[in-house]
């Protein structure tokens, strides 16, 4: 009995051991040796074991998303995403707030449509341009693709903490791309992105499971199935009016899914798109994957039709 109970001390130390990088399991440490053993057998069966929906399905999410908490990131912004009069520049007239410049070329000009403010400008991408960025998105899925439905959930829930916690500098950019009121931005662009994420946290897996199919009796030595696999590369080409929404609706499911995302955003909200592609890149990176899995195209037709 003595040696049972070293054996069970020994296991019980060796998990709190495993555990003790997570603050949220320091409680571990006043559990005695059979019940921690019992509660982490318990968790383990539920992560293996769970169906893909129901209350199983949900709790082993909770016990995946407790000891691996998604990760805190931050992106490069200026005053122009953080603050309401972060745009200095003056208000263009008519001809004035046109998306070419003969003397820029190969730029895309971006205009707040709202109030005719300069924001910036952007590449006017070749097909040249574009073929290289879906080869280096292909080459990145090659990696991705053999990820983890957890490490994938991981990366979505990262872009959501970042969404949840700066809400405010979304919908600014949102608006001062497309022209928006900001309540509209939150509800149509925000809210929408979020419940996304979690739409595929909680359901992806499940959707891209093998699915099976009977067989018959005379075939009944026989199993049938339909199995999902990633494209490879995805192509996207957004509209301007959800800036937000339109590009991170695709990234999410084509991440998700095992695939590269290349997106062509609208010449007419290309401003936003650096931000929300930064914000993609470092929930990547913060995780350990590589960000060239995720290309936005800027420019004109030529850059959409080489996309295409």
């Amino acid at each position: 009995m003595a040696c049972a109970n070293d054996a069970l001390s020994a296991v019980a130390d060796a998990l709190r051991t495993a555990l003790s990088p997570f603050p949220c399991m320091h409680w571990t440490a006043d559990v005695p040796p059979a019940v921690l053993i019992a509660l982490i057998g318990f968790a383990f069966f539920v992560l293996r074991g769970a169906r893909t929906s129901g209350p199983a399905h949900a709790l082993g999410l909770l016990v995946e998303f407790t000891l691996n908490p998604a990760p805190t990131i931050e992106v490069e912004v200026d005053a122009s995403v953080t603050d309401d009069d972060g745009i200095k520049a003056e208000a263009r007239k008519g001809a004035g707030a046109a998306l070419r410049d003969a003397d820029r070329p190969g730029k895309v000009q971006c205009y707040d449509p709202a109030t005719l403010q300069r924001l910036g400008e952007v590449p006017a991408m070749t097909a040249g341009d574009v073929n290289e960025a879906c080869a280096r998105a292909a080459a990145a899925q090659k990696t991705w693709a053999r990820t983890s439905y957890a490490q994938r959930r991981k990366v979505m829930r990262t872009i959501q903490k970042y969404i949840v916690s700066h809400q405010e500098d979304i919908c600014r950019v949102c608006a001062r791309d497309s022209g928006k009121p900001k309540v509209d931005a939150l509800l149509g662009e925000v809210m929408t992105t979020c419940e996304k994420i979690r739409c595929i946290n909680f359901n992806g897996e499940g959707w891209l499971k093998p699915s099976y199919r009977p067989t018959g009796p005379m075939m009944m030595h026989k199993t049938a199935w339909v199995e999902y696999v990633p494209y490879g590369v995805l192509g996207v080409i957004a509209p301007w009016n959800y800036p937000f929404h339109n590009m991170l609706n695709h990234v999410i499911s084509g991440l998700f899914s095992g695939n590269a995302v290349v997106t062509k955003v609208s010449e007419h909200t290309s401003w936003s798109s650096g931000y929300f592609t930064r914000l993609c890149r470092a929930a990547l990176i913060a995780n350990g994957h590589d960000p060239e899995v995720v290309q936005t195209i800027t420019g004109f037709g030529e850059a959409g039709a080489a996309l295409v």
